[in-house]
């Protein structure tokens, strides 16, 4: 295909031009925002001052091509060859890069404002609207208060990732890995969480306002003060889940029903199993724990006093800064606890499973 061909295809609205060769052609000033380029070959071509905005070039080869002053912005440059390329006063900002995607030897794209999708990235309060990461590997990446609005993220692996106030509105996470990760204070209003795993995530004051968790499975989930009156959780797993008395379920939901545990003062959460949940800063006073497992649960700061621990197992519990006061804990399992940072002001104890 010719530049006036590519051109006129693109002016009537075509958008899709993967695998196309355009090595060596003249594309100087053009406008090809948020057009596919997928594989593509644009090797020695002239795109100086050219507009590319959100256009996928993904895998393409721009190797040698001419970019001076191009506008890159939010365009996707994963696994792309830009080797030889001349970047002078290009702009990147928002343009995405993986650890495969060859620059010029000296051009740093972190420093020109793209976004590195990789495990452990850095993305506090990246711009990441409307992109698609379909995939992904963000694995222990920071995207604290990212803007993620209609994101697509199929699929992503965002296993122990920050994402803490992100702005997520309309995104995509189906089948997403969520494991661990931290959403607490996130908005998710009308995400689609179908299928998603969330085991053992920081929900705690996160809007799922019109959210879909059909089939999401939320086993050992902090929920506290999320917001789920308004979320479809057809089949959605709450085994082991904590909830506080800020938690707001749609009506007529019975999340103990479902497996999930409430936290709060006077619970009976009789052998419960809550091994390694975080419960810091929990008010668990006169709860009824007895049996409870609570093992490497923690309990940094928590208030349990006049709670009754009989018999459970706090192995390698955390109790760090906990009120004990007039707790129960007889026959409790201790090992590995430390209680002399804990209030224990007429704690009942014995010495079983120290």
């Amino acid at each position: 295909m010719d530049v006036a061909t590519l051109l006129e295809k693109y002016a009537i609205g075509e958008r899709d031009f993967s695998g196309i060769d355009l090595s060596w052609a003249d594309l100087k000033q053009v406008d090809l925002s948020a057009a596919d380029f997928w594989e593509a070959d644009f090797s020695d071509a002239d795109l100086s001052q050219a507009t590319l905005t959100g256009t996928n070039l993904k895998a393409a080869r721009l190797t040698r091509a001419n970019l001076i002053e191009t506008t890159l912005i939010a365009a996707d440059l994963r696994s792309t060859d830009l080797s030889d390329a001349t970047l002078q006063d290009v702009n990147v900002q928002q343009a995405l890069y993986d650890r495969t995607t060859r620059f010029p030897a000296g051009f740093d794209p972190a420093i020109a404002s793209a976004y590195l999708i990789a495990p452990k990235s850095l993305l506090q309060h990246a711009i990441l609207t409307h992109t698609n990461l379909s995939g992904a590997d963000l694995s222990d990446a920071d995207l604290r208060h990212a803007n993620l609005q209609q994101t697509t993220l199929f699929g992503v692996s965002l296993r122990q990732a920050n994402l803490s106030a992100a702005a997520l509105h309309h995104a995509n996470l189906r089948d997403a890995d969520l494991q661990h990760a931290n959403l607490s204070g996130a908005d998710l209003t009308e995400a689609n969480l179908t299928e998603a795993n969330l085991q053992r995530a920081d929900l705690s004051g996160t809007s799922f306002t019109a959210a879909n968790l059909t089939g999401a499975n939320l086993c050992k989930a902090n929920l506290f003060g999320a917001d789920l009156r308004t979320a479809t959780l057809h089949g959605t797993t709450l085994q082991g889940a904590v909830y506080d008395n800020r938690t707001q379920f749609p009506i007529d939901y019975k999340p103990e029903e479902h497996g999930a545990y409430l936290i709060a003062p006077n619970a009976v959460l009789h052998y419960a199993d809550l091994r390694s949940v975080s419960l810091s800063g929990s008010d668990l006073t006169g709860a009824d724990l007895t049996g409870a497992n609570l093992t490497a649960a923690d309990l940094w700061g928590a208030n349990l006093a006049q709670a009754n621990l009989t018999d459970a197992n706090l192995t390698d519990a955390n109790v760090w800064g906990a009120d004990l006061t007039e707790t129960n804990l007889r026959g409790a399992t201790l090992a590995g606890v430390s209680l002399q940072v804990s209030a224990l002001s007429d704690a009942l104890l014995d010495t079983q499973g120290l």
